[in-house]
């Protein structure tokens, strides 16, 4: 996987984040909680720099769900 600095990519599956952080009504981001799991799956150099998505956060979500059934 490669990459990229980008605001708007989400730095784990590389998909539009959806993020309009820069919006003067602010993003849905800043009212989400990203699980600590997923967040240290960030690859440093991208870690404050790009949101989860919220495909992934559901997805993580789901797989916990699974897992504790």
């Amino acid at each position: 996987m490669t990459y990229t600095n980008e605001d708007s990519i989400c730095p784990l599956c590389e998909e539009s984040n959806r993020c309009d952080v820069k919006a003067s009504s602010g993003c849905w981001c800043m009212k989400t909680a990203v699980p600590k799991e997923l967040l240290e799956k960030i690859p440093v150099h991208l870690r404050g720099v790009s949101c989860v998505c919220n495909a992934c956060i559901e997805r993580y979500h789901q797989q916990q769900l699974t897992i504790n059934r």
